[in-house]
């Protein structure tokens, strides 16, 4: 235990560099500040009962936000809220935790791997990676930041199950291990759509290599781990089913044209390659061409262990174990890399998905995070006289790279009041249309406040809207057609004196809109699951179960 404790203030202290703008009184200004808005709207939903959440009230006349946008950072976020701070320092400790979390799991794989010095520089070069400086400071890209967390459990994870092997003697520990590894795919799953998309493929690759060079046995046992690998990837989708089904089944329901058009476009943001080697640093913004005013460096630091890895790999020619897991590293390595160039862009072309990865500079995830495991790696050969290289990595990786991590400049709190105030977030004040239904044609007409009479006459009184529902008191005076300030969507169902009520064709606007005759009206408006999202609440829970039922049945194993 003080050894643990030893090992998490040394990564404490190795981060802390990157992260004390954070604790300026003022936030700073970066690319995307939606986070704040997204924050301030899960916790409203949250305290109105809305659970899971996925609809958001405030963001123009209501989103379905959360039925699409991964929500694990933001449910964290809530619970940070509830605790007293402001959705500023909220955000705020949610990047310092992504930060510390991942250096810790990154040290975790990488001790597994190399031992403590290998995990140590790992950690290092994962955490002080110039791109992730640009998330952090330049794009402010809160929920990517948190999918580095992830990535190393994944592999974690995986290479227990693949070194300890299945069978009954196992049996505990591999029980643990499945769940782990189970909850911390279901977190990237619910952490970061793009990530995600950009990760499964070389997890595939590292369970193919795991299968071949790590699991030792015959077939059965080969077998045995391959079955285990696919219940915990099966038991992390039911987890996540929640939100998976909806964000794929019910994808037509939004405008997903904003996601992978003009700006978003991919083929205006592939990476030249000199782009990977240049020091250049701004805050600018991602443009077509080889001229950009942000960063897509690999770091100095990084190619510098790839060079040394070219080294090593060489002086490990006789070891094949090793030296087939540096080539398997390197090959990696090359591949995100060429996945960034425009020389791949026939893989983006054949593969439609891969569109909505929008940047291919994104895949410098994968790269650092492959590059960080090669930085462990070497450190088996710096060794005597050879570890004053380890002390001068080290030292390089802050010297080079703690520069970029501050920010432009500090903003004053009134500048996040959009993202604060109703009012404003009602207005759609530099509010991204990303999730915006199909029904939603026009963003610019004036606000409406209170139901309104598109024809008839009403009078409208106590109009008390929360998160998933609402509710009025409506006096119909002429037969009225009825304009609703919520954004149309599946699941909207209306009830006028208890009797359901048919919705008419939304208004330009995306409006709810209904009819009603004379009369006078207690009118309640509820947003419900469909199908795809009951179905998907009823896996998740089923799956929640049965890792509890793993958990549980673990523990009768206990002495084996």
């Amino acid at each position: 235990m003080i050894q643990m404790r030893a090992t998490l203030l040394i990564l404490v202290l190795l981060v802390l560099p990157t992260l004390l703008p954070f604790f300026n009184p003022k936030f700073f200004y970066t690319q995307d500040h939606i986070f704040i808005a997204r924050l301030n709207q899960i916790s409203t939903a949250l305290s109105d009962g809305h659970f899971p959440v996925r609809w958001v009230p405030d963001l123009r006349y209501g989103e379905p936000l959360f039925n699409y946008y991964a929500p694990l950072p933001y449910y964290i976020g809530a619970l940070i809220h509830l605790i007293g701070f402001n959705f500023i320092w909220v955000s705020k400790i949610l990047f310092i935790l992504s930060t510390t979390l991942s250096a810790l799991t990154m040290y975790i794989l990488a001790k597994e791997l190399f031992g403590k010095k290998g995990g140590y520089l790992a950690a290092i070069l994962y955490t002080y990676a110039p791109y992730r400086a640009v998330d952090t400071y330049v794009r402010g890209a809160l929920s990517e930041t948190w999918a580095f967390v992830f990535i190393p459990l994944i592999f974690y994870f995986s290479l227990l199950l693949a070194k300890r092997g299945v069978s009954f003697l196992t049996i505990r520990k591999s029980l643990i291990n499945i769940s782990f590894l189970t909850l911390s795919l279901a977190g990237l799953f619910l952490t970061h759509n793009v990530t995600t998309l950009m990760f499964l493929p070389f997890l595939v690759l590292w369970w193919i290599y795991l299968l071949i060079f790590e699991t030792s046995g015959f077939f059965k046992r080969k077998a045995l781990v391959f079955l285990s690998l696919c219940i915990a990837t099966i038991l992390a989708f039911g987890l996540s089913a929640f939100f998976l089904l909806p964000a794929n089944f019910e994808r037509n329901f939004i405008q997903t044209k904003y996601l992978t058009v003009g700006y978003f476009n991919f083929r205006a943001h592939f990476v030249a390659f000199r782009q990977f080697f240049s020091l250049f640093w701004g805050y600018g913004s991602s443009l077509w061409g080889p001229v950009d005013g942000l960063s897509f460096q690999v770091g100095l630091v990084n190619w510098i262990v790839i060079l040394l890895s070219a080294i090593s790999g060489f002086t490990f020619r006789r070891n094949k174990k090793m030296l087939t897991f540096f080539v398997f590293l390197i090959l990696n390595f090359f591949l995100s890399l060429f996945l960034q160039h425009n020389k791949s862009a026939f893989i983006w072309e054949a593969i439609p998905l891969m569109a909505f990865i929008q940047f291919p500079w994104r895949f410098l995830t994968i790269s650092i995070f492959i590059v960080s495991l090669i930085g462990g790696a070497i450190t088996s050969k710096l060794n005597g006289k050879l570890s004053l290289i380890y002390f001068i990595l080290i030292i390089a990786s802050l010297f080079f790279s703690l520069m970029y991590f501050k920010p432009k400049e500090y903003a004053d709190d009134a500048f996040f009041d959009k993202f604060l105030n109703k009012e404003k977030m009602h207005q759609g004040i530099d509010l991204t249309k990303d999730y915006l239904p199909i029904w939603v044609k026009s963003v610019d007409k004036p606000l409406l406040n209170y139901p309104e009479a598109d024809e008839g006459i009403i009078q409208v009184e106590n109009f008390n809207k929360k998160a998933a529902r609402a509710n009025s008191i409506i006096t119909v005076y002429k037969d009225s057609i009825i304009d609703v300030p919520i954004t149309y969507f599946p699941g909207w169902t209306i009830t006028a004196n208890n009797k359901n009520i048919s919705l008419e064709k939304p208004d330009q606007r995306g409006l709810i809109k209904f009819k009603l005759p004379k009369g006078d009206y207690s009118v309640g408006f509820e947003f419900r699951d469909t199908p795809v999202r009951i179905l998907g609440n009823t896996i998740s829970l089923f799956s929640l179960l049965i890792l509890f039922l793993l958990i549980v049945f673990k523990k009768g194993y206990k002495n084996v």
